[in-house]
């Protein structure tokens, strides 16, 4: 095996909680567990600077915002932390960390300045960006193929492919007891779940309007929805204008998400787009049934027919049409649970994804 860097450093100054968050918290502490130092750090008072010092990691906070990279003094600290830390790696996580912290790494003479892309949004043909990409970074790292097609498209003249890096998302291959659970049915009904910030990407007002449409064909079904966001009073509003108080429940944060999974019959996932899904990874892992919109990488982790269904795109009529089939077909469950077995153990083995991205490292 290669020598090891003494110390990696994991910037992500988001101050929101999310799946990049996620990520670097865990793959920090991953890299600890397989002999490197890692650093993380995040913006003052983030919810990652808390959970990384509540886990006992090395963590620092800096206030950092879109345009500090035009501040000479906060790139002349940003150097001297890294170079009084002995950063032999960087692992860089908003555009804003990448403006500040790779200019000054590089800077620091950081030999490996990794930038993580995680949502599949385009990357503009701008002088910085060249420069960045082309005179800064090492590797730039996505968790989908959609997320490098993203970041390539009409900049085919000078992104940098080759040093572009696919590595999956994972979650740990384990076994699950189904006895927990944090619902009950309810006379025998369906029970239709969905989890995740309760914001506009998200897309659960499509699951309202299949709720409408399951409504009208008559069938026992419930629509369990966890998590919380700026939606959730218009949500509400929505579930009480179309008389579906009994039919859907948000549930706010649940922790026991496993307890969660465990209550389900199906998993219907409306976001808009992804960068990798993590809460569609960990769905299959329990063994659920998925039903998700044709875009972004969502056609990464499920696959029509094979392990689940591809709706078309932002109609809940579609959705409303795979739930049926579903619910008419229970042997399905057991067919779509195998081919899940296969497709977590080819593609997203946190184990074996963490083992790419340490030769990466």
């Amino acid at each position: 095996m290669a020598e090891k860097s003494k110390t990696i450093c994991f910037f992500n100054t988001n101050r929101a909680w999310g799946g990049g968050e996620k990520w670097h918290l865990t793959t920090a502490s991953e890299m600890n567990r397989r002999g490197y130092q890692s650093i993380l750090v995040t913006n003052n008072g983030s919810e990652l600077y808390h959970k990384a010092r509540a886990e006992k990691l090395l963590v620092y906070g800096f206030s950092v915002n879109n345009i500090s990279f035009i501040n000479p003094m906060k790139i002349l600290t940003m150097i001297a932390f890294f170079k009084s830390k002995k950063i032999d790696t960087i692992v860089l996580n908003l555009p804003q960390d990448l403006k500040l912290a790779g200019i000054a790494a590089k800077l620091a003479g950081i030999k490996t300045i990794i930038y993580r892309r995680g949502m599949p949004h385009p990357l503009r043909n701008t002088i910085l960006n060249r420069f960045l990409f082309q005179k800064i970074l090492t590797h730039v790292i996505v968790n989908s193929e959609e997320i490098g097609r993203s970041l390539a498209d009409k900049n085919d003249s000078w992104f940098p492919k080759d040093k572009l890096k696919l590595v999956y998302n994972g979650v740990t291959p384990q076994s699950h007891s189904h006895q927990n659970k944090i619902y009950q049915k309810e006379n025998n009904e369906f029970v239709i779940g969905n989890a995740g910030r309760l914001t506009d990407q998200k897309g659960q007002i499509y699951l309202i309007e299949m709720a409408e449409e399951l409504k009208k064909e008559n069938v026992s079904f419930k629509i369990i929805i966890a998590g919380e966001g700026e939606l959730r009073s218009q949500l509400e509003n929505l579930i009480k204008e179309k008389k579906l108080e009994n039919e859907v429940k948000l549930l706010g944060h649940v922790d026991d998400m496993t307890g969660f999974f465990n209550s389900l019959d199906l998993f219907v996932f409306p976001s808009k787009y992804e960068g990798s899904a993590n809460t569609l990874i960990e769905t299959i892992q329990h063994g659920i049934p998925c039903i998700a919109f044709d875009v972004s990488s969502n056609p990464e982790i499920i696959q029509h027919g094979i392990n689940g269904y591809l709706a078309k795109p932002f109609n809940a009529s579609d959705l409303k049409k795979y739930t049926l089939e579903i619910m008419s077909s229970p042997e399905k469950k057991e067919i779509f649970r195998k081919a899940n077995e296969q497709i977590l153990a080819s593609k997203f083995d946190s184990h074996k994804n963490l083992t790419i991205l340490e030769g990466i490292l």
